[in-house]
């Protein structure tokens, strides 16, 4: 699940929710959840954070090791998809693509950075062992042309393609697989929420050049995806730099894939308001159509939409908000095309609960009032009027067309009646008669609710519950942040409640979010939400095989989480996405649209020109 959140395709994220991010997205993609994957706008303005690195990588468990079937894999083109454009009549190199991201990136250096956006921009940039296919959710060949998985899924050999290279021309070699493992398993490296993700990858070895072996420690059921899904970083670019030197430099961004970075990586800095990347000469597949791939940076959503009206950006991430006026928008209409599409990697909209402050317990601590405060939230409501009906409520983590969710669990319903009730038995009540309940030591019912400041839509939603709250004698003050701020906030776990999103996956790990083990030492579980019950079910279920036994603990892990309430679950999401008419090959995939390499501009109308 989940969260900064990291591959190969959208998927997401993280603020993912108007776009996915679609790679734990991959995994690495990076445990961070939020496929990662409609229009990165599209997420981080609605909110991912995370983890979307995973995207690419763990947002892969559609199967556990029968991802790819014991045995070996045949090889087969390493980037077929690509091909596959080549073949269009009206195919043609030239033009750029340009993107644009809601926040300033701040790293993009990979492992190290907290931004879901560093994951897009990776995933065009490094190239793991394996991708999923966005259509048919099956393993492909990437940087291995074929892999063998032992009987007991714990030894898994990986042949590379001979042919791969990295964007300097060095070849990838096993050596260098060995190295980014080490690397990403390496304590001074500021990487904590992508190691846990690895704590069952006993070994990594090299067997010869060209092949390389990984050994579990025990069953995990998402075995084969965190080795296929490791990003690939050329050792010797990356070994010149110490530990503190790697965590610090911001743009450390280097690999395989068909772009790179514009200039020296190590030179790369933040707050330039946008970041490019160009056609990597080297690439050792097919080349990609689009000379460039150009991420802007627009923090404010009206003047997102004003540059795509001038046609200064290619991806327009529509928040609900706009939904019902754009949809119908004739000048929108005639220059792109409108995508609207929900998608197993689509993630979900929460409010988390932080139920330790200065190491006590908070307000939150108490089930009883979590509970109330989703039922004073009428979500249904608020998904028709906030949402333009592009929401449903959610009931969990785990989004309703999977197999993880429990289909018989109904959401909490709104009902304020009950919720005082509960609040009453907790102990809160107005006793002095001034309209705000308190404690029995006359503490009043009053928190700050965190949520990202760019967002038209989360302002929106927030002054709703405001109000909520407020006819329920609970006072709560809006505390907008920006993107960086609110990671250090997270971080520390300086915050009563926030509010974000997380990107999706196939099938989920929430071990990084709801396991108790993940509330210290940089894991995302912030609220510090604890629950014998769910890390039994939750550290069950990860080392069990079997797909229907699986399952089955995941919806019992389903109703706990929903019983507890450690999240307000708000809602999961419909992308809506603006792209420009004049790129072809633009499809919409089971995880979302399609990759930009996969696009091209026919060339009569190409706009830039290298």
């Amino acid at each position: 699940m989940n969260a900064r959140f990291g591959v190969k395709d959208f998927f997401v994220f993280a603020l993912l929710l108007a776009v996915l991010v679609s790679v734990w997205l991959g995994v690495k993609a990076r445990d961070r959840q939020w496929t990662l994957l409609q229009s990165i706008d599209d997420r981080l303005a609605e909110n991912n954070r995370t983890l979307t690195q995973l995207n690419r990588t763990l947002s892969s468990g559609v199967r556990p090791v029968a991802a790819a079937t014991n045995g070996t894999a045949a090889a087969t083109a390493s980037h077929p998809r690509i091909d596959a454009a080549h073949a269009f009549p009206d195919f043609a190199e030239g033009d750029w693509f340009i993107d644009v991201f809601a926040q300033t990136v701040g790293k993009l250096t990979p492992h190290v950075s907290t931004d879901v956006y560093q994951n897009v921009v990776a995933s065009y940039v490094v190239e793991t062992l394996a991708d999923r296919d966005p259509d048919t959710l099956e393993w492909a060949p990437s940087l291995a042309e074929s892999w063998t998985i032992s009987d007991d899924g714990l030894t898994i050999r990986f042949e590379l393609n001979p042919a791969a290279r990295f964007s300097d021309g060095t070849p990838v070699t096993a050596a260098d697989v060995v190295y980014s493992y080490e690397l990403l398993m390496n304590p001074k490296i500021d990487a904590p929420r992508i190691r846990v993700y690895y704590s069952k990858v006993a070994s990594v070895v090299a067997d010869g050049d060209h092949a390389v072996v990984f050994t579990l420690s025990e069953p995990y059921f998402l075995g084969f995806n965190i080795c296929a899904g490791l990003e690939i970083l050329p050792k010797h670019y990356y070994e010149q730099f110490s530990e503190s030197e790697f965590n610090e430099t911001p743009g450390l961004l280097m690999g395989s894939g068909p772009y790179r970075l514009d200039g020296d990586p190590a030179s790369w800095t933040p707050g330039t308001g946008k970041i490019e990347l160009v056609r990597n000469d080297n690439f050792w597949g097919p080349a990609p159509a689009l000379d460039r791939v150009v991420f802007r940076e627009i923090s404010d959503g009206t003047a997102r939409l004003a540059a795509f009206r001038n046609q200064e950006i290619d991806r327009f991430g529509v928040e609900a908000a706009q939904y019902l006026t754009l949809k119908d928008d004739e000048q929108l209409l005639d220059q792109s095309n409108l995508y609207e599409y929900e998608s197993l990697t689509g993630g979900y909209r929460y409010i988390g609960w932080n139920q330790v402050r200065d190491g006590e317990p908070s307000i939150f601590a108490d089930v009883r009032v979590r509970r109330a405060l989703t039922m004073l939230a009428d979500r249904q409501e608020m998904a028709e009027r906030l949402e333009a009906g592009l929401a449903t409520v959610a009931s969990g983590p785990f989004h309703p067309l999977g197999d993880q969710a429990d289909p018989s669990i109904e959401p909490w319903p709104y009902d304020p009646d009950a919720a005082n009730a509960l609040l009453k038995e907790a102990g809160w009540e107005d006793r002095d008669g001034n309209g705000v309940i308190e404690d029995a030591d006359g503490r009043e019912m009053k928190f700050k609710l965190v949520y990202p400041a760019s967002s038209n839509t989360y302002q929106q939603m927030v002054f709703y519950l405001k109000d909520a709250y407020a006819r329920a004698g609970i006072v709560m003050d809006p505390d907008p942040l920006e993107w960086t701020i609110m990671l250090q906030r997270i971080d520390s776990r300086d915050f009563d409640a926030i509010t974000l999103g997380w990107g999706g996956t196939i099938e989920s790990d929430p071990m990084q979010i709801f396991h108790s083990d993940s509330i210290e030492g940089g894991g995302d579980n912030y609220v510090s939400y604890r629950s014998d019950e769910a890390d039994r079910l939750i550290t069950e279920a990860r080392v069990t095989v079997d797909e229907q036994a699986r399952m089955a603990l995941w919806q019992k892990l389903h109703r706990v989480l929903h019983d507890d309430q450690p999240y307000t679950f708000l809602f999961n999401r419909k992308a809506v996405v603006f792209v420009d008419q004049r790129f072809s090959n633009v499809q919409v995939t089971k995880t979302g649209l399609n990759r930009a390499e996969e696009w091209f501009v026919p060339g009569d109308l190409q706009r830039y020109r290298d």
